[in-house]
């Protein structure tokens, strides 16, 4: 998928969340969602999710959410990239590195990151990446209750770039085609 297709934001319609495979935030209660309104829900792939195995850098530091992965990526600073490790230990904590440390807010180099920290999350959890392929021929739309487009969309609005469900879809799609091939 080109990084400018990214870029586009959307509105989705009911119907089109009701059709995908939804991800939200871990033991959050702060979705407006009906059990009948949902094809499929996962949690496990929130970035916010700890992981099984943990996503270990170029310098051993172990990552134990996508998220502490994503966000160490977008500073050069080692000893900040290990306190992202450190704080990767703990449920949402990773996330704090945005108010301790001045990131890189270059978009797509965001997205890069985001695309790598999915591949290495996918690749060293096996379990995760066969939940993943049960979602084969739907979207993938990571839904929040925060005001947060750029990733995400948000559940009031229904709008948003919905980045990271795209990657997702892209992951998803070329594993299955490159597995196809090998056969």
């Amino acid at each position: 998928m080109n990084t400018s297709d990214l870029f586009d934001p959307s509105r989705y319609s009911k119907k089109e969340i009701t059709d995908a495979a939804l991800i939200v935030h871990p033991s959050s209660t702060k979705y407006n969602l009906k059990q009948e309104e949902i094809a499929q829900i996962f949690e496990v792939w929130s970035n916010f999710t700890h992981l099984d195995v943990p996503i270990v850098d170029e310098y051993g530091n172990e990552y134990w959410d996508s998220e502490g992965y994503y966000m160490a990526k977008r500073t050069e600073n080692l000893n900040e990239k290990k306190m992202i490790a450190f704080l990767s230990i703990w449920y949402w904590c990773s996330r704090k590195a945005r108010d301790l440390f001045d990131l890189e807010q270059d978009e797509e180099k965001r997205i890069s990151y985001m695309r790598e920290a999915i591949k290495l999350k996918f690749d060293s959890n096996p379990r995760l990446r066969e939940e993943l392929f049960t979602t084969k021929g739907r979207d993938i739309i990571e839904y929040t209750y925060w005001w947060d487009v750029f990733f995400w969309i948000e559940q009031t609005t229904l709008q948003g770039r919905n980045i990271l469900g795209k990657l997702l879809v892209e992951y998803r799609d070329a594993y299955l085609r490159d597995n196809e091939n090998r056969e």
